[in-house]
């Protein structure tokens, strides 16, 4: 279906930012980025950015793979299809198969995006003190906790966004965290592993034939335990030297454990005292405004990789310096509670705030605020700079003090 002279991609889903990028880079080469979405109100900041005829949005139900299939068979020739999501990453291999479409090992993404065969696997290697394991029906407190030591994570072995992930640290914990764990509906099946205490980074990386380039580290803040809610996040974080080559050389044997050899991964670890230990592996780029925070660090449009990816051909940015002209970092701005989300109030004073704050909203005005426990309570997510990316996360955070979110029934008084 595709041929190299093909004037359409696929975006199958997208981040909820990072499409105005994808498009600019797209419009230099004369594509059209074809978003397929069955909630276009997910990004209603980027469409309300975007004014180009190099961006068609299509309104389908992408988690039926059979209406992708149609909908891309109507679009007619076209070059490829990118997923930049983890929750549609099963859906695009099924369309890609159908449509005879390249992309990313589908092996390897099944294994990725399984998080107890993943663990497993990382074990097997040597790459993970740890092994875990799938939590059976039957099994209570101490079955689990026997197996598994405490204290200990149970969460989903297809989630996403920090959701249906749960810590327990005795074994009254963990009797209430299964009952709970069981009455959700989840997108896999719950398993069970250590938990590892440090602080959390990612790496952020591109691979291309087996090969794979380190972009850099990000580090993470998250809410206090037992919530795991990312708050901020900043790039590149300056490890020290002996400590960036033990990452760079661990992750490339961490990729070719699970057989990831093409295009972005996002490997959440935490650092601890005995090194290096995988919370997950994302055969994608990071979210929230890493891709802005990665471009404007290294002066590129690091979308631009994707369509070298698409169209296979080797990306530039395997090459291309990577000297960081400055840090950045983004903070996300959480409802106070559930309901109903009307407005973040102060923006008037991001003027003049060190760093250059810009606040980019995640929902509208009017939305249901349904959880404040995972992203999905996420009402915008806020951008600053600074010399290094310490600053950047100082200035963000100093930003997003001055801003309050608020509520349908709140006292302004």
């Amino acid at each position: 279906m595709n041929t190299p002279m093909s004037r359409n991609v696929i975006a199958l889903e997208w981040l909820q930012f990072g499409l105005g990028r994808l498009v600019t880079a797209a419009a230099e080469e004369g594509l059209t980025i074809h978003l397929l979405t069955g909630n276009r109100s997910e990004y209603a900041y980027e469409l309300s950015t975007v004014d180009s005829p190099h961006l068609v949005v299509h309104d389908v139900n992408t988690h039926d793979a059979q209406e992708v299939v149609e909908a891309i068979r109507a679009i007619g020739d076209v070059a490829g299809l990118i997923n930049a999501t983890d929750t549609w990453s099963l859906v695009s291999l099924d369309v890609r198969e159908q449509l005879g479409l390249a992309g990313p090992d589908p092996a390897s993404v099944r294994l990725i995006r399984d998080k107890a065969r993943l663990r497993r696997r990382l074990h097997e290697n040597g790459l993970s003190r740890a092994d875990g394991s799938p939590l059976a029906p039957t099994d209570d407190a101490a079955t689990v906790a026997a197996r598994t030591g405490l204290p200990l994570i149970v969460k989903d072995s297809a989630g996403t966004g920090s959701e249906h992930v749960w810590l327990a640290r005795t074994g009254d914990e963990l009797t209430a965290v299964l009952d709970e764990a069981r009455r959700v509906t989840l997108r896999g099946h719950l398993i069970a592993e250590p938990y590892f205490l440090g602080p959390l980074y990612s790496i952020e990386t591109l691979s291309w034939e087996g090969r794979a380039r380190v972009l850099g580290v990000s580090s993470r803040r998250l809410s206090a335990p037992p919530v795991f809610r990312e708050e901020a996040l900043a790039f590149p974080v300056a490890l020290p030297s002996a400590l960036a080559a033990d990452a760079e050389q661990w992750i490339e044997q961490v990729l070719k454990s699970v057989g990831h050899d093409e295009g972005f991964a996002h490997t959440e670890f935490i650092l601890t005292d005995e090194g290096f230990e995988v919370v997950e592996i994302n055969p994608r780029l990071g979210g929230g405004l890493l891709g802005e925070e990665i471009s404007q660090t290294f002066d590129i449009n690091l979308y631009a990789t994707f369509l070298d990816l698409v169209r296979r051909r080797r990306p530039a940015l395997m090459e291309a310096p990577l000297t960081p002209t400055q840090g950045a970092a983004h903070a996300r701005l959480y409802a106070p509670r559930t309901g109903v989300f009307t407005e973040c109030e102060g923006q008037e004073l991001l003027s003049g705030h060190p760093g250059a704050p810009v606040l980019r909203p995640a929902l509208p005005a009017g939305t249901t605020v349904r959880t404040v426990s995972h992203q999905d309570g996420c009402v915008a997510v806020l951008f600053a700079t600074g010399a290094t990316s310490e600053l950047a996360l100082q200035n963000v955070l100093s930003a997003a003090g001055e801003l309050r979110v608020r509520m349908e029934g709140d006292d302004r008084g």
